[in-house]
């Protein structure tokens, strides 16, 4: 059985990256305090997602050809107008994971190229339960970049990287963890998970969950670490955004996050995964939510289920959240299915 809840460009972009790399990690009172405000009361989301494909998903395990019971969309990027899925399909949790790569020219009709997975959670040194790629992008000099959270019920989770020059790999594992965790005590003790990267013209922005504590009783936060050239990390020493709304009961996970009109838009989970919401920001350090409440809830899905992980990418103004939806028990498994929304101006 997979557990419910697991414990776990812009111009102001260059001033942010500057900052980071500076040694200066910990934003102002105002910038902190900007970065946790929730909406006025009473104000529906400016984003409203449909699911076009109506209870048909668009991705499944079939389609992979690799014989588990659950599917998530793992990293979603778009390279020279072609989308590439790097998804994670497995049956235990934590487990092996198996990734293969599937490639579309409109984010509706896949296929999966080479047959094969171009990697499982077997290649990863740094795990020995199962790992969960969450986000990718293509460097400058043409290298591929994976990055996925270790998946383990008795340590914390880390950030790793995986680098290839091409899709189909070789794919080359980092021996280190990309990101330190925090001090005993701290928001991002307990482990990071659900990294998100976003490019800018200064470098690139990984949004993440950090957790306090392992458990029922963590608390994740989203945080950030910039990069200018997507291989090395500067974590800042506390979080961009941490739990106020209601409907998000103390705790906030799985941010998604993408680049929209002048500044950010993410998508993200509550404690209870089933709810997501949508928040803005201008630099990336400070988020003002959309709405004073969930954008997606269970009512919602087009097909009887929770839901899991996600992929979020926009194109020409128009987002796509790809969202694993299905059944906790094997027997009957999870899906990818696709949400659409039309970009609010701003």
């Amino acid at each position: 059985m997979r557990p419910l809840i697991l414990a776990r460009g812009t111009p102001i972009a260059v001033a942010l990256l500057l900052a980071a790399c500076s040694g200066s990690g910990t934003p102002s009172a105002t910038t902190a305090a900007a970065s946790a405000s929730p909406s006025a009361a009473g104000e529906a989301p400016s984003v409203s997602f449909s699911w076009p494909d109506g209870d048909q998903p668009v991705v499944t395990r079939e389609l992979t050809g690799i014989d588990e019971s659950f599917i998530n969309p793992g990293a979603v990027l778009e390279h020279e107008n072609r989308l590439h899925m790097f998804a994670n399909v497995f049956t235990a949790w934590p487990g092996r994971v198996s990734i293969p790569h599937l490639v579309s020219d409109d984010g509706v009709n896949w296929s999966v190229d080479p047959a094969e997975p171009v990697l499982t959670s077997d290649d990863i040194p740094l795990t020995s339960n199962g790992a969960d790629v969450s986000t990718g992008f293509v460097t400058d000099d043409g290298t591929w970049v994976l990055i996925f959270e270790t998946v383990t019920t008795t340590e914390p989770w880390v950030l790793g990287q995986a680098t290839a020059p091409d899709p189909a790999g070789p794919w080359t594992i980092d021996p280190q963890p990309i990101l330190e965790l925090g001090p005993a005590g701290s928001w991002d003790a307990a482990g990071h998970s659900w990294p998100s990267v976003v490019r800018t013209d200064a470098g690139y922005l990984m949004f993440f969950t950090g957790l306090d504590e392992r458990g029922a009783n963590g608390a994740g936060s989203i945080g950030l670490a910039t990069s200018s050239d997507g291989k090395s990390w500067v974590k800042r020493d506390e979080p961009v955004m941490t739990a106020q709304a209601d409907w998000e009961d103390g705790s906030l996970d799985r941010p998604r996050v993408v680049s929209a009109g002048q500044g950010l838009l993410m998508v993200y989970a509550g404690r209870d995964l089933t709810k997501r919401g949508v928040a803005r920001s201008t630099d990336g350090q400070a988020w003002q939510r959309d709405g004073d409440g969930p954008a997606i809830t269970q009512d919602d899905f087009p097909a009887d289920g929770r839901c899991w992980d996600a992929a979020l990418i926009n194109r020409n103004g128009a987002l796509t959240y790809y969202l694993e939806i299905g059944s906790a028990s094997a027997g009957r498994g999870t899906q990818v299915y696709r949400a659409v929304a039309e970009l609010p101006p701003g």
